[in-house]
Order: C-alpha cells, then structure tokens, then sequence
C-alpha cells in the first residue's frame, strides 16, 4: 500500500517525510503509457507533490516543471489528502535524441512553479530556475531560496532490465528554525550514505525502514501515516465545460463538421465523446 510517513528526529528538530509510491507511479505508467524517462519525470514529481500537500495546510498544491528541453515540462498536483495526478507534455521518446541518460538532459533549461492553494482568491506561487532538472536537487534548492529552509530530497524510482517499475518512493527532511550546525552537518552526512537511492527503497521496501535506517540512533518518532494514489476528478460534465470555454465561433465550426468531438482528460489520458449537438 502506498504511504507517506511522518516523523520527528533529533528529539523533534528534524521534520520527516518519506513516501512509497509504488502503486501511485505504475497508475500513471499505465494510463499515460509512459516511456522510461517519462516514467522517471512524472514518477518522482508525483511523488514529492504528494509529500509537499501533507507539509503545508494548503487545499491543493501543483509542482510544474515548464523546460525548454526536449521533454518540454511535467505537471503534478495533489489535494491535502495526497490524491495526485499528473502528466508530461512531451512523451514522444523518438524526439528525446541520442545518448540521454539523465533527466537534466531532457529538462535544462527550465523553471520550478510551486503553486499553493490556500482556499484564498489567488494561489501562493514561488518560482526558481532549475538548477540541475534532476527535480529532487531543484526542490530541496527551492525551499532553501525561497523560504530559507535547509532542506535535503531524494526521489527514486526502481526499474527492472525490461523497464518495469518495481519501486518509487522519496523523501524530504527540513531542519527546524535554531537548529545546529552540527545537526546539519550529520544529516548531509546521513543523506550522502544512502547512495543509489531507488535501489535503496527497493530494499528496504517500506517507509518505515528508511526512516530506521537514516535515524533509529537519533530518536525518530513517527507522527503519522497517509495515504497517497493517482486520482484524477475529471468527469464528461467537467470536461464538456471546459470545451464550452475554447472560442465559440472555433468550436461550433468543429462540431458542424463532425457529429461528435473527442475530448482528452490531460492528467489521466481519460477520452470523453460529445455528439454535436451538446456543442451548439
């Protein structure tokens, strides 16, 4: 079951959050029929999206990379229940080119948008040049400029030799405001032990484990348990709506010339027919 933990450390100076995803990730494989690389992007951003929406009190939290590379961006958001969904604006493998074997390659140059929802007219949104477009180094970066919060994120996910997913899952710790230099100092330490991150959530297969491994000796206790799954709200009605808002005079002259008109739900690949007729 996919799961997001939450902890204290250092007798409650260190915040905690570690998600498996597994299951939330292959969803959006199969519904997007994502290649590898796609995979890799929208996995790790769903996965962080979903730990950030338990880290504010916002309603809603979107997390968009936009790239001038040849993925183009990736989009995810999350309700404050870690329901998310998301999408890669360029899944086309064959235009990626020779030799990619990381996702800066597909995402540099590019910017971070973190968008919060707090129930108020306008969202709260921050945005950063991407640093490396390996999207665990951006965010932990965001939060270090834009809320001067040290922050470390690791993000995996686990392929086999024939490209299946076998696991996904990450984590962000921040450091509360007074903290010391020398707790800062051990946890760097802590965090570059972990290694080859995807393998490591593989192996130790749950959250708990992680958080044991990075800090059984330094008392961590864990303050809650969340759930976290790929779910889109789209609807025909919805989506009808959105179509009834494209320019009306372009919309009426595709519905005279087709009896019905496809519509596609970007987050979930979800394909909706309308006859002409709920057009005009």
């Amino acid at each position: 079951m996919d799961r997001i933990v939450t902890a204290l450390a250092y007798d409650k100076k260190v915040r905690v959050f570690i998600a498996l995803s597994t299951n939330t990730v292959n969803e959006a494989i199969r519904l997007h029929r994502l290649n590898l690389m796609s995979a890799m992007a929208l996995g790790r951003l769903l996965t962080v999206t979903a730990i950030m929406s338990y880290m504010t009190q916002s309603e809603s939290i979107a997390v968009q990379v936009s790239s001038e590379g040849p993925m183009k961006g990736v989009l995810a958001i999350s309700d404050e229940k870690g329901k998310v969904k998301g999408y890669v604006t360029n899944n086309d493998y064959t235009t990626y080119g020779e030799n990619i074997t990381s996702l800066g390659q597909l995402l540099m140059p590019g910017k971070l948008m973190i968008s919060r929802d707090f129930g108020l007219k306008e969202p709260y949104t921050g945005i950063t040049r991407l640093i490396t477009g390996e999207i665990a180094e951006d965010i932990a970066r965001y939060y270090m400029d834009s809320e001067q919060t040290p922050t470390a994120c690791a993000l995996g996910t686990y392929f086999d030799d024939k490209g299946k997913l076998l696991s996904a899952g990450g984590y962000i710790i921040q450091v509360l405001p007074g903290t010391e230099d020398r707790i800062l100092n051990e946890i760097e330490q802590r965090v570059s032990l972990t290694g080859n991150i995807s393998k490591l959530i593989y192996d130790l297969e749950t959250p708990e484990n992680l958080l044991n491994f990075l800090f059984s000796d330094r008392n961590p206790e864990i303050t809650g348990t969340h759930g976290i799954a790929f779910k889109c709200s789209c609807s025909k009605e919805k989506i009808l709506d959105k179509l009834l808002t494209i320019d009306k005079e372009q919309l009426n002259e595709v519905a005279k010339q087709q009896s019905t008109i496809e519509a596609v739900c970007p987050y979930c690949n979800s394909h909706y027919h309308y006859h002409s007729k709920d057009i005009l």
